[in-house]
């Protein structure tokens, strides 16, 4: 065998391994990620097989159907009022908590 070919030979099974050790970091932080996600995966399977639950859809129709289409329509614009209502709360007061954290800027040279 060449020196030639004897040196490819190497650097081949060099990269074979670099190929493997890869796959195997990628594999472990897939299973990592995977591991994260589960608790999500299982909290919407169980929530996917509730909503779907035929007794959950005829109480919700006949829920609708006691409360009125315009009282119901009514409570869900309430509720959407609300939500957003909170959520601009909850925004102004991260605002003004970065503001208060943050040094504020010198002036150089002084008052005029």
């Amino acid at each position: 065998m060449s020196a030639r070919v004897k040196e490819l030979y190497e650097r081949e099974l060099r990269l074979q391994q670099r190929c493997a050790a890869q796959r195997a970091s990628i594999a472990r932080e897939l299973a990592s990620i995977e591991a994260r996600f589960e608790r999500v995966d299982r909290i919407a399977r169980v929530a996917r097989a509730t909503l779907l639950h035929p007794v959950v859809i005829v109480g919700g129709i006949v829920a609708l159907l006691t409360i009125g289409r315009s009282r119901g329509v009514r409570l869900v614009g309430r509720l959407y009022l609300m939500s957003t209502a909170v959520g601009r709360l909850v925004q102004t007061i991260k605002l003004f908590q970065g503001l208060a954290s943050k040094p504020s800027p010198t002036v150089r040279g002084g008052p005029l």
